[in-house]
């Protein structure tokens, strides 16, 4: 039976039932117990008012069964929420601390990057501006600007002038990008 027209059904006849009990006595012949009740046809009732003891008994029977698998149902299904809920919480607790591991080791690649270069950059200070351009003169773009970049401003003014106008004015402009870039990393968010 469909259970969203059973439970309509099952409120009438309780109905029907408190009306019989509440009625005055009645002659023997509405005592007499009706036949069963049909299924309805989608959408309707039976035609039938009144229903005896054993007919509400039996519907309330299985309203209460029914009931009580739905509740089952919803209680598994609750459990079942509940488990993905910390399922999902455990996930995020691992990407958490992959995302600090992997920040932690950014970190550190980054400064020992940066040791690596301040040294480079002191090698470069302690030669004499015509020692140092001639062997910048053939290091990667990227690497000569950090390079100029960690030295003393007069050390580094006097090796790019030292240097071939051309790559002179690359580097210029190399470093004012690694300039702005610097500036816009830390309003950025980024560790």
């Amino acid at each position: 039976m469909n259970w969203l027209i059973a439970l309509p059904l099952a409120v009438l006849v309780i109905q029907s039932l408190e009306a019989q009990e509440a009625a005055p006595a009645a002659p023997a012949a509405t005592e007499a117990p009706a036949a069963a009740p049909s299924a309805p046809a989608q959408g309707s009732f039976p035609e039938k008012e009144v229903y005896t003891r054993a007919e509400v008994e039996a519907l309330k029977s299985v309203l209460v069964k029914k009931s009580v698998e739905l509740d089952q149902d919803i209680e598994t299904e609750k459990k079942y929420v509940e488990s993905l809920k910390q399922q999902v919480s455990e996930h995020l607790v691992k990407v958490e601390a992959a995302r600090n591991q992997i920040a932690e080791f950014m970190s550190q690649k980054d400064q020992r990057e940066e040791a690596k270069l301040k040294k480079l950059a002191k090698f470069y200070e302690s030669m004499d501006a015509e020692q140092a351009a001639p062997l910048l003169k053939d290091v990667p773009d990227e690497m000569a600007i950090k390079i100029l970049d960690r030295m003393d401003t007069k050390k580094a003014g006097s090796v790019l002038a030292l240097l071939p106008a051309s790559r002179a004015a690359k580097l210029t402009q190399g470093f004012a990008r690694l300039k702005i870039s610097a500036d816009k990393a830390p309003s950025g968010g980024s560790n």
